[in-house]
């Protein structure tokens, strides 16, 4: 994007040479990137919050995991915190985006590292599961479920939820910050893609309750696949439209009835997105015995028709109940239509 204008970067001494010069880390960039990881780790040990377990493991013969649930208040206080640096003029937030090579290619080594740490830590723990015997598609799916750090902090729900989707939402707002400082303004369509990443970023801390349930958690492996896309791939990656328009289209906007548009389609696809993910967890949480309180949790925003008090449920081959209630009576996959209603409005955000 920055070089290239968005066209394909073949290999070549060029992109070499643009590399070494612009994705170098710095030990500021490496230290501060650092830094950051241990300030949201800090966060996840201290903060209180209420505590709900995950769905029975059979490799840990039907142990159920328990996780403290503060997300949402280590959010408020990210965001305060880059704000305060930012107003301060101690970290502006166009830091981030002036290094964002070096960012990067500080999120690929911590992805790498921690990909081969766990990796080791399932033979040395003896917590493997479902191995292959090949170590090159093991190591890619993952040695172990659950790796724990003290403090109740599952590092894949740590790496899926908060370190990913945070960082996400920081680049977003330091590309938006340069393009204050570099033109004094900014567009409809930069405004409107940092109000859908702080929408769906939010949307991931404050329902951080109904996670421990989903497939990721239960059942996937803490491997280099989810290690290397939560700590490079979602950050890095999905703040392009971001990076696009503040740098490629920086003067282009679309009229104001389209802008009103998007955003009106935005936000419909937003709450059927948030509803529907919140009803099917919320259906498997009570079956599990979630107490109704963390069920009826009341962080910002809670939408109406969230929760199904005593959904319609149809029984499977295997005797469990399915959820057949809410919006799931109009589509078996609902939820990722919205998803990918709202990701197509991102990328058309940029043009």
């Amino acid at each position: 994007i920055e070089f290239f204008g968005g066209d394909l970067a073949i290999p070549s001494l060029q992109l070499w040479s643009l590399l070494l010069k612009h994705a170098s880390p710095t030990w500021f960039t490496f230290l501060s990137f650092t830094g950051f990881l241990l300030f949201e780790l800090f966060l996840a040990a201290v903060l209180p919050g209420p505590v709900t377990y995950g769905l029975p493991l059979p490799s840990e013969n039907g142990r159920k995991i328990p996780y403290r649930c503060n997300a949402i208040t280590a959010w408020y206080i990210i965001l305060i915190t880059f704000a305060a640096l930012h107003i301060s003029g101690v970290f502006p937030l166009w830091t981030l985006r002036q290094n964002f090579g070096r960012y990067m290619t500080c999120a690929v080594i911590y992805g790498d590292a921690v990909a081969v740490l766990v990796y080791l830590y399932g033979f040395a723990a003896g917590r493997t599961l479902r191995m292959s015997g090949n170590h090159l598609y093991d190591f890619f799916m993952g040695s172990c479920l659950n790796p724990r750090l003290p403090g109740m902090i599952d590092l894949k729900m740590f790496a899926e939820l908060r370190n990913s989707w945070v960082i996400l939402f920081l680049l977003s707002a330091s590309a938006a910050a340069e393009m204050w400082r570099v033109r004094g303004y900014l567009t409809p369509n930069m405004c409107f893609i940092l109000f859908a990443h702080l929408l769906y970023v939010n949307a991931c801390q404050k329902g951080e309750e109904c996670i421990p349930t989903t497939w990721d958690i239960y059942y996937e492996k803490f491997g280099w696949m989810l290690i290397f896309w939560n700590f490079e791939g979602v950050p890095f990656l999905y703040c392009f439209q971001s990076l696009y328009i503040q740098t490629i289209t920086p003067t282009f906007y679309y009229p104001p009835l389209v802008t009103v548009a998007m955003f009106f389609i935005l936000l419909g696809a937003y709450y059927i997105f948030d509803t529907a993910n919140s009803q099917k967890n919320r259906f498997r949480m009570k079956r599990q015995g979630v107490p109704e309180h963390i069920i009826k949790r009341k962080t910002f925003p809670q939408l109406p028709w969230g929760y199904i008090q005593n959904p319609r449920t149809i029984k499977g081959d295997d005797g469990k109940e399915l959820f057949v209630d809410g919006w799931y009576r109009y589509g078996r996959k609902i939820h990722y239509t919205a998803d990918m209603t709202m990701s197509f409005l991102w990328g058309f955000s940029c043009g």
